[in-house]
């Protein structure tokens, strides 16, 4: 490993996970990681601070490894942010890292303010508000920006009451979080709760600081870099849908085939059933913000259903699990039944198990699971959770994502009903589809952004959209930002499909086109097509262009253009970008002769 010894049977991203590594070691892995050509992509990130921040540029690369990203950090100068911005706008950076500390408004605050004059102390808090308005005003145009609060250092001595650095504080975070909420590429890290989480006399080296303005410590900067990491979903590597969960010593404690349901240990009093009544719970607020609970368990089936319906402690209840695999079966394989039944990929599963057998065979067979393991030392059962929670929530739900088992509910159901027709055009015909088209709606800003993160099978581009790419989509007068809400007899989808137009001359160009795979298969993909030509013609175009750019996961739509009625472009059918094979599509418009399917209503918005 280019002058360091591999540890056996750990792998160098496994080793960086290791919180006791040190600086010297981790170094090494990085330098080796970074050497090797194995990450997917390459990710700058500029960091702003009005304090000394080097190290945290280490922690970024770090935590990026880990999710097999490149990253290389810029530093910008001292207490500079307005001037950092217009830097990193020009170096084309793509990421920044915004972060203030309290004595950047005067030294040795928190010591002097019970002195200072009043008027001073709003001149201050005056001119750090209007300096962070114009920084974040500058940063509009990046991808995202991680921006700290502020937080004290000393202790008041008041214990019973907030004191005046407490209240300065808390006006100040209030400003920063009112003005981050005007713009959507912005993403607060909360650094007291960092700090509750370190350890106020971990996070802080006064030596340091005196010397050179350097407060923090490698560990609160590894803490606020996993923070980054957790935000941004792993810097765009992973989007975690479906929380897979075994039942017996998981669940609850004890084995109910055994020990019987008044046997278990399951109880918001005693130890230790409230440890499993306080997961259940976490696991319930999980499936509340959108993630979708699957039980994959060697059970007997009729074991299961009586204790969710008889457990008077249970938590959990059966209208929150969307698919069950309980059976005797390898779990690996049930896994795999269950990604099929729900049209997800293994890569958005998250696997929680007790047993060492299991979570190592799950982990060897496939690999793309993130695999988690009930502790041994039960205790430590929250933390567990609350790393899962993470994966899930921490890049932020949109308001349409939250509790979406009832709406893979309704797919199941209507799969049960199909089964009642002879046809698959009859039985569509039935269920009185709507497809509800909207034109730029900017209040689901952040459920376009998810959604493009999200869609791998049904994506023709597979391009990925920041809220804030997809609010300047949405106000350029070149652009246009379709999105589409599917209803049925058994219900509302949910918005479930976008389309990003651009427009050049007398040229539409698709530059992108997504779906939920919940909705596929209904004929909603071809319905749009006819009103979206019909727009572009409005608009004096003659033509229509389109791609479709070949991933591991998208060849479900290889032939989507195909199938709508567009041509092949002569020449360039096949060019090879990357060693991918892109495939260029062409219209005449106004268009004639394009599919569409006769039993969907569109309806726009």
């Amino acid at each position: 490993m280019h002058g360091a010894t591999v540890t056996p049977g750990i792998t160098p991203a496994e080793e960086l996970r290791d919180p006791a590594l040190s600086m010297t070691r981790l170094l090494q892995v990085l330098k080796f990681l970074e050497a090797d050509g194995q990450f997917t992509r390459t990710l700058r990130v500029g960091v702003s601070s009005s304090i000394t921040a080097e190290l945290l540029g280490t922690y970024l690369r770090k935590h990026a490894a880990v999710n097999h990203i490149r990253l290389e950090p810029v530093q910008g100068n001292y207490d500079d942010s307005l001037g950092d911005m217009k830097r990193f706008a020009a170096e084309g950076i793509e990421q920044v890292v915004l972060i203030y500390f309290l004595d950047s408004l005067m030294p040795s605050l928190e010591t002097s303010l019970p002195r200072l004059d009043a008027g001073l102390m709003q001149a201050k808090e005056a001119e750090f508000q209007s300096r962070m308005q114009l920084t974040l005003a500058a940063a509009d145009k990046f991808e995202v920006i991680y921006i700290s609060t502020l937080h004290r250092v000393t202790i008041s001595s008041n214990q019973s009451s907030p004191d005046a650095v407490d209240e300065l504080v808390a006006r100040l975070n209030a400003e920063l979080r009112r003005e981050a909420a005007l713009h959507a590429n912005v993403r607060i890290i909360d650094t007291q709760k960092l700090i509750t989480e370190v350890g106020a006399h971990a996070a802080f080296d006064a030596r340091f600081y005196f010397r050179s303005m350097a407060p923090y410590t490698a560990r609160y900067f590894d803490a606020f870099a996993a923070a980054i990491a957790s935000a941004s979903r792993g810097f765009g590597s992973y989007f975690f849908k479906m929380l897979a969960l075994d039942c017996d010593n998981t669940l609850w404690g004890g084995i109910v085939g055994e020990e019987g349901v008044g046997g278990l240990q399951l109880a918001p009093y005693g130890f230790p059933g409230n440890i499993y009544w306080r997961a259940q719970n976490e696991i319930a607020n999980l499936e509340q913000s959108g993630v979708l609970l699957c039980l994959c368990t060697k059970n007997n089936p009729g074991d299961v259903e009586e204790v969710f319906s008889a457990h008077p402690s249970m938590v959990l209840r059966p209208s929150q699990i969307v698919a069950r695999r309980v059976n005797w079966s390898d779990k690996a394989q049930n896994l795999r039944e269950l990604a099929a039944e729900l049209d997800l990929g293994l890569d958005s599963i998250v696997f929680l198990d007790d047993s060492d057998f299991e979570c190592n065979a799950v982990r060897s067979q496939l690999p793309q699971v993130r695999t988690y393991q009930v502790p041994k030392n039960l205790p430590e059962y929250a933390l567990v959770l609350s790393e899962i929670s993470r994966l899930f929530l921490a890049g932020g739900v949109s308001v349409e994502s939250r509790s979406k088992t009832k709406q893979y509910q309704q797919r199941s159901m209507a799969v049960a009903v199909k089964a009642q027709f002879g046809s698959q055009e009859e039985y569509l015909r039935s269920l009185n589809l709507r497809a509800l088209l909207a034109l730029n709606a900017k209040e689901s800003t952040a459920r376009i952004s998810e959604l493009s993160q999200k869609s791998n099978q049904f994506n023709l581009t597979t391009r990925r959209y920041s809220e804030r790419e997809i609010v300047d989509s949405m106000s350029s007068a070149d652009t246009e930002v379709y999105s589409l809400v599917v209803l049925d007899r058994f219900g509302d989808a949910g918005l479930t499909g976008v389309v990003i137009m651009r427009y050049m001359g007398r040229t539409a160009h698709v530059e992108s086109f997504f779906m939920s795979c919940r909705v596929i298969g209904r004929g909603v993909e071809f319905s749009i097509w006819e009103y979206l030509t019909r727009q572009a013609a409005a608009r004096g175009c003659d033509e229509m262009l389109a791609q479709y750019k070949p991933t591991a996961r998208n060849s479900l739509v290889e032939r989507f253009f195909d199938e709508l009625g567009m041509q092949r472009v002569d020449g360039s059918a096949r060019e090879v970008v990357g060693g991918a094979g892109i495939v260029s599509y062409r219209l005449t418009l106004p268009s004639v002769n394009l599919f569409k399917t006769q039993w969907i209503d569109v309806i726009h918005a």
